[in-house]
């Protein structure tokens, strides 16, 4: 199988940087050179701290790639889907470039984030940097485990990289889709936790699904559980971590997968009433403010 960028599947780290990038130049061929080594730099720097654990990737943005690479299109990768119902809503920000490192050291992270930009040049402008760090024993800043249902192992790399057999060209890569939410911490916490358990639908504390006999409305865990319509399994992996300071607070949501309808449908699901009326309630307390999605290649294809 094709290499993949290991900063998909990794585990999960300490801290990570998200750099948002917008390409300058109209020089594709060395655009095309530059993102080639991306890969080997960060294996370089890896190598260099091996104690910080260091991972990460480059993804091109939807409407950029058929500027950089415009004879081969992954067949599944489109823009990041229009959510508009009521108030809740996700505007699209495309962007050309993400590159996103991760690390157990924060000084490494910088260090290396300043490394590839120095590599890029003039060619890139940087348009958002979101420093971002693993919360108690990861959980979103709402106080509960994030991602409770996210797969582990071997199941990682399954559910988010595009198999051989099922496109040999794109092998190794990943559909990604980015939102940026930031939270309204302060009405989140005036509930009792009582009302938080029963919005999310899982025990604060242990992450345990509450039953539904007792709860009296729908939840986030119900809205954006892991099957689709028919039960079946949704393919993603969510790579997410808290971002924040004193002034506002969120989490940067990543969705990786090697099938993106089972993303679109799964946002979908979460952003729309259904004929109940009913949506994730999560969304009443948090706002998605910058959306995009991209497309991560796999080793092989950034370096023909």
């Amino acid at each position: 199988m094709a290499q993949a960028q290991k900063g998909i599947y990794a585990e999960p780290n300490l801290h990570g940087l998200t750099l948002l990038l917008n390409v300058m130049t109209d020089d594709v061929d060395n655009m095309r050179r530059k993102l080639a080594r991306i890969p080997t730099l960060l294996e370089e720097l890896d190598e260099r701290f091996s104690e910080a654990l260091l991972s990460g990737y480059i993804a091109i943005g939807s409407d950029y790639w058929d500027i950089i690479y415009p004879d081969e299109r992954p067949p599944q990768l489109g823009h990041f889907p229009d959510l508009r119902d009521a108030d809740r809503q996700a505007p699209r920000e495309p962007v050309d470039l993400l590159l996103t490192v991760r690390s157990d050291r924060f000084d490494v992270n910088y260090h290396s984030a300043r490394a590839i930009l120095e590599w890029f040049g003039h060619d890139v402008e940087l348009t958002d940097q979101i420093p971002t760090f693993r919360f108690m024993d990861g959980r979103d800043l709402t106080g509960f485990i994030d991602a409770p249902e996210n797969p582990r192992g071997i199941r990682r790399r399954q559910l988010a990289l595009i198999q051989a057999d099922d496109d040999p060209v794109f092998a190794g890569g990943s559909y990604l889709f980015v939102q940026k939410f930031r939270h309204d911490l302060r009405r989140w916490e005036q509930l009792t936790q009582e009302m938080q358990e029963f919005v999310i639908g899982r025990k604060k504390l242990t992450g345990e699904r509450i039953s539904e006999a007792v709860l009296q409305m729908v939840t986030h865990t119900q809205k954006a559980r892991m099957q689709d319509d028919q039960e079946q399994p949704i393919q993603m992996l969510r790579q997410n971590m808290p971002w924040g300071d004193m002034r506002e607070q969120g989490l940067l949501a990543m969705y990786f997968s090697a099938q993106p309808r089972d993303v679109v449908h799964w946002l979908k699901r979460r952003y729309y009433a259904d004929e109940q009326g009913d949506y994730d309630p999560l969304l009443d307390y948090t706002e998605a403010v910058s959306n995009a999605a991209y497309f991560v290649p796999s080793v092989e294809f950034l370096a023909k």
